[in-house]
């Protein structure tokens, strides 16, 4: 089936024809003749690859040549030199050059179009020319390479600056495997689309192993996890968050129970021991996660629900006892929650810690049916409502959404069932639904005219995800079949771009040298490869409960 990315490719198009020709200009061999119909302004990029690695790149010169793509190809092989012989071709047809105004750049050259377009800057004779793959493998945002052509072109002579001309130019992009049998691959935005057809109970549990065996490999053996790794250095960022490693302990354990697999279940004990040698803090009978010079609800609680839910939880009891008087510690009896125990009185980031602290709670709840806990959760629940109402914020929706279908589930609360309605209806109003321009961004949750709300985000998508199948159940428990539909198709929506996230293939991995760090992780959004731990886990969580909870009809809209 063609998705609507392929109506500009078909297989007698020029573009296709110049692809047979690939094979015989790296060889060196007689190539077919060059197409008689290819764009007038046509200009090609050609990267010679080997398990990902680009060992030469080149372009076709800027002066028009007769035959670009052979020109392309030869510069490629002379800088190749005695380096080892490539196995793909990475080639990007460049043609429509339009200038585009100083002043209307951030307009053009923006989020959306990196990795689907391309940009050429040219002052005298310097010109700089990214293709939109070279992006992607990159990872360069558009905005960087304006300001290093004009860092660089500051630093030239005065007799030889000249006025920068910004041009913009249309893209077709392929991936050219030099193994005899394998047929080209028509790239978007370095990928290929995901289409919602794909969706299906078995691709999406091959997806939840997929990105479980991500969780493992980057679990070092002492227990630590990766927090942050680049996919185009190579390299795992230096940088850390507890919130998001906690939320890994927690994930790990999920994977261990839902795969039965015991030594998952091991493995998720040791990075609870890690994290708790290397950050976990004692005052009195108080246990929190010190980390920055600063200790939050937010970590205390979710260290709590990592303990809490390992099967070996007795081993930490006396742990998960403290760090649960750490969040009772921050409780009020209005119902609110102040974030921070260190500095004291620090109350930012309302909209994620008390409501991670409630997951906790409601699962408390849960366990042990006590009247005062109930009470303590539904005085939140007035106090937070009132406050969200006041705050709109899609961060806030998932954990409450969480926590309170874990308590109606045992108390069936009217109230309590519309309130989660509410939110959850509100947030389906900002996913993406589809899209003819950009359709890899279908199902992701950002709506441009809100931007008070931050940015598109892999663990934003998985974390709604959470809340989403969360309130699927309390509208299936309670008869709502419309709202079950409507959840069931936003989350049919999420998974897709769950997947088009994912570093799965050879396709979106064609820069990728060091594939065993990457293969099953999650890009942050479709045009920027970082990893971050929270990417894979939130999504993981939200899909194995996904799996638990829907028949296969559930994933083509059948099930309701």
């Amino acid at each position: 089936m063609k998705g609507p990315v392929d109506a500009m490719f078909s297989d007698d198009n020029a573009f296709a024809e110049s692809l047979a020709r690939v094979r015989f200009l790296v060889n060196k061999e007689q190539a077919p003749p060059q197409p008689a119909n290819l764009p007038g302004d046509l200009a090609v990029y050609v990267a010679l690859r080997r398990n990902g690695e680009r060992l030469a790149d080149a372009w076709s010169p800027v002066a028009r040549t007769q035959d670009p793509l052979a020109s392309a190809i030869a510069s490629a092989l002379k800088n190749l030199g005695s380096a080892s012989h490539p196995d793909t071709v990475e080639i990007v047809f460049s043609y429509l050059f339009r200038p585009v105004d100083a002043d209307k750049t951030g307009q053009i050259f923006n989020n959306l179009n990196r990795g689907r377009i391309g940009i050429q800057l040219t002052s005298g004779d310097r010109v700089t020319r990214y293709a939109p793959t070279q992006m992607i493998a990159t990872n360069l945002p558009f905005k960087k390479i304006i300001e290093t052509f004009f860092a660089e072109e500051v630093k030239r002579p005065v007799r030889q600056a000249k006025p920068v001309i910004i041009r913009r130019f249309e893209a077709m992009c392929f991936l050219v495997p030099l193994t005899e049998g394998q047929p080209p691959v028509r790239l978007f935005r370095g990928n290929k689309v995901v289409l919602q057809d794909e969706v299906t109970a078995e691709t999406t549990a091959a997806l939840a192993r997929r990105m479980s065996d991500w969780m493992l490999t980057n679990l070092n053996e002492n227990g630590r996890m990766t927090y942050k790794y680049w996919p185009s250095r190579g390299e795992e960022s230096t940088a850390n968050n507890m919130i998001r490693q906690w939320m890994a302990s927690v994930a790990l354990a999920r994977i261990g129970r839902y795969f039965e697999d015991d030594d998952v279940t091991a493995r998720a004990l040791l990075n609870i021991h890690y994290n708790l040698k290397e950050f976990g803090a004692r005052k009195e009978d108080l246990e929190f996660i010190y980390f920055g010079d600063e200790a939050n609800l937010g970590a205390a609680a979710l260290a709590a629900l990592a303990i809490r839910e390992h099967p070996k939880e007795r081993i930490l009891e006396q742990t998960e006892r403290r760090l649960r008087n750490t969040v009772e510690h921050l409780w009020h009896e209005d119902g609110s929650f102040t974030s921070f125990l260190i500095p004291p009185g620090e109350n930012r980031n309302q909209n994620f810690y008390p409501g991670e602290a409630l997951v906790y709670l409601a699962g408390r709840y849960a366990e042990e049916a006590d009247p005062t806990l109930l009470d303590r959760i539904m005085k939140s629940v007035a106090h937070y409502r009132e406050w969200h109402l006041n705050n709109r914020n899609p961060a806030f929706v998932p954990w409450h959404v969480m926590a309170y279908e874990t308590v109606w589930m045992q108390t069936r609360d009217a109230d309590l069932r519309d309130w989660i309605f509410e939110m959850s209806d509100w947030l389906c109003g900002l996913q993406v639904a589809d899209s003819t321009v950009w359709p890899d961004i279908a199902g992701r949750f950002y709506d441009p005219e809100r931007r008070q709300f931050g940015r598109p985000h892999a663990s934003a998508t998985g974390v709604y995800l959470e809340g989403m199948i969360a309130a699927w159940r309390v509208a299936r428990g309670s008869g709502d079949t419309s709202r079950q539909e409507r959840y069931r198709s936003s989350i049919t929506r999420g998974l897709r771009s769950l997947m088009q996230l994912e570093f799965s293939g050879e396709a979106d991995m064609f820069y990728i040298s060091k594939r065993g760090k990457v293969s099953g992780g999650l890009r942050t959004t479709v045009y920027n490869n970082e990893i971050r731990v929270d990417n894979v886990q939130h999504g993981l969580m939200a899909i194995l409960q996904i799996l638990h909870d829907f028949s296969p009809a559930d994933y083509k809209g059948t099930g309701a």
